[in-house]
């Protein structure tokens, strides 16, 4: 056989092989797509300003208790998170603005920063997301990547890993015109050690 050919025969087979490649790359690429917003999602997407009231738990290397909740959200990024009892160590108040976050203890001077979740961390010894939270409160990712989401038969959210936390969504209920989770566990591991923190939300105020 003529070696021209036969070159000819084996490039050919090249181009085949990467062609075929090509197109399984591109169909997995296709596959890992955003799924659009169920019906349940779009409806928690319409909800902006509330009031929750309900558990926050923590367990951490520095700390392990729970505290009572109350979220006062207006339109983002205003909020007024307010901790009381042992993990609150008595009062402790986190509140958004445009300008940024800041957290009070007690009677101590507020302290400020920039991300509510580092503010924690450096001033309670483990973080709260509360830019995240936002969107996870009412159900939903939040905005950026979030990989290995799971939805039940009704569209509504039950896992996902986003941020550096993974979640997991039970509970939900009718709240007025929406159904939205009443608990979310989420875990994640820091430099310090494993984070578990657990949200109770016991009632909605719209």
């Amino acid at each position: 056989m003529h070696p021209t050919t036969e070159s000819s025969r084996a490039a050919k087979r090249v181009q085949f092989v990467s062609l075929a490649l090509l197109a399984f790359l591109l169909a997995a690429c296709a596959g890992q797509k955003p799924q659009p917003p169920s019906a349940a999602e779009q409806s928690a997407m319409q909800l902006q300003n509330w009031t929750i009231r309900g558990k926050l738990g923590v367990r951490s290397p520095t700390d392990n208790g729970s505290a009572n909740l109350t979220w006062e959200q207006q339109s983002a990024p205003v909020y007024r998170i307010h901790l009381s009892g042992p993990l609150g160590a008595g009062a402790t108040v986190i509140s958004g603005s445009p300008g940024g976050v800041s957290l009070q203890r007690g009677n101590e001077p507020p302290l400020q920063a920039s991300n509510p979740a580092q503010l924690t961390m450096d001033t309670l010894g483990w973080p709260l997301p509360v830019n995240e939270m936002f969107y996870w409160v009412r159900g939903l990712p939040a905005p950026g990547g979030a990989s290995n989401q799971q939805r039940n038969a009704h569209g509504q959210l039950q896992s996902l890993r986003q941020s550096g936390w993974q979640l997991n969504f039970s509970e939900y209920l009718n709240r007025g015109p929406y159904v939205l989770p009443t608990r979310i566990k989420a875990e994640t591991r820091g430099a310090a050690g494993p984070v578990k923190v657990t949200l109770v939300i016991k009632e909605w105020l719209f």
